[in-house]
């Protein structure tokens, strides 16, 4: 029930938090019904997943193919989900699927996924 993408500081400064919302995801059609939450993978140097937010709607975006999803509310802070160096689970370069309670329940990504 949550997609986890990955982000830049800056646009996740501006876009995530500024906007609430996330844009030109790639999505595939039959899991938009499934997804309640967003979180972010902040890349290094944060290297963690550390805001989560609910989804209000998931729409096409322009005519990419991709699609911006619209936050019901400004993302909450949480506890830094961190990456494990050397391990099994790489750092998302893409979006992810998790569940909300498998992503706060973990105390690094290879829980998370």
């Amino acid at each position: 029930d949550t997609i986890v993408v990955p982000a830049q500081e800056d646009g996740f400064q501006e876009t995530f938090i500024g906007e609430d919302c996330w844009y030109a995801i790639r999505i595939h059609a039959s899991m938009i019904p499934k997804i309640k939450h967003i979180a972010v993978y902040r890349v290094a140097p944060t290297s963690a997943v550390t805001h989560v937010a609910e989804v209000k709607g998931i729409e096409p975006y322009k005519d990419t193919g991709k699609y911006i999803v619209h936050f019901a509310a400004p993302a909450t802070k949480i506890d830094p989900i961190k990456l494990v160096p050397k391990s099994v689970v790489k750092a998302p370069y893409s979006p992810r699927y998790t569940s909300l309670k498998r992503l706060t329940a973990a105390k690094d990504l290879n829980e998370a996924f």
